[in-house]
């Protein structure tokens, strides 16, 4: 009876967690969807399957595959590439979306994503996939989150705060010494992840209740009061019109070389 009621509580507290995190379970369980469907029909190691699923590559978005700008951002290239996105997502999505609301955090995660695609395809013409860019677009948000609000945390906050700029820093020089890490989507999704949360994260409210008539002095209350979503959807279109210039110019303003457009051909013959 005892060892029932055990399973029962625990069931029930694994499901209490999936309830206050229901978009980051959907983030998770369609990563982990599409990392299956790579595996069965080709590997998730594999060029041209990765192409064929919607990877991110230059000339393709060039010639009009504008979805490439978004799929990446569910496709990941081997186990340990959606191992270590996946255990990011889960570090840091609860605290974001119970924090910012559900709608605020998809909104950084979607914007902070395609705005990382759109910076790799700035930079690079190469393949790439993954949900870096959203997740380092979660961490710059969730960093500016603390520092709008340190005061109203405490001294402590400070830590964390140097936390994430250490985890950010050792990512980055990881991402300079390791061959195959796509910076352009990492900066690009921090960049993006910080500037959301500048317009959607939480802030301090401060409520003054004119009780002079009774007590002789007002009654202050705070509250952190989360973005409505009419904010959050003008910042997540504003976030996406920018992804979609900066792509629009590269379309309209980049020539590739042979070799990279041999590949192309090579990709598109493959997958035909």
């Amino acid at each position: 009876m005892e060892g029932e009621l055990r399973r029962n509580r625990q069931f029930n507290d694994f499901w209490a967690i999936v309830n206050k995190n229901r978009v980051t379970v959907l983030i998770v369980a369609i990563n982990v969807a599409m990392f299956v469907l790579l595996s069965v029909t080709g590997g998730a190691d594999d060029s041209v399957n990765l192409y064929r699923w919607g990877a991110k590559f230059g000339p393709a978005i060039q010639a009009g595959d504008w979805y490439r700008l978004i799929a990446p951002v569910f496709l990941h290239a081997g186990f340990f590439h959606i191992a270590a996105n996946t255990f990011a997502l889960v570090l840091f999505g609860p605290r974001l979306e119970q924090e910012f609301g559900a709608l605020a955090f998809v909104a950084t995660y979607i914007v902070a994503g395609v705005c990382g695609v759109a910076a790799s395809y700035f930079v690079s013409p190469t393949l790439s996939v993954g949900a870096s860019g959203a997740v380092f677009g979660m961490v710059g948000a969730y960093g500016v989150y603390l520092v709008r609000n340190r005061r109203e945390f405490g001294g402590q906050v400070n830590r964390v705060i140097l936390n994430l700029i250490f985890i950010l820093g050792i990512n980055i020089v990881f991402g300079l010494v390791w061959p195959g890490i796509d910076q352009g989507a990492h900066v690009g999704g921090l960049i993006a992840g910080a500037a959301m949360a500048f317009l959607v994260s939480p802030s301090r409210v401060v409520h003054i209740e004119d009780d002079f008539m009774l007590f002789g002095a007002p009654i202050v209350r705070t509250r952190f009061a989360r973005a409505t979503q009419s904010n959050i959807l003008m910042a997540a279109g504003a976030g996406l019109l920018v992804a979609l210039v900066i792509s629009w110019w590269v379309t309209n303003n980049v020539d590739y070389d042979a070799f990279t457009m041999g590949q192309y051909w090579l990709f598109e013959s493959a997958t035909s």
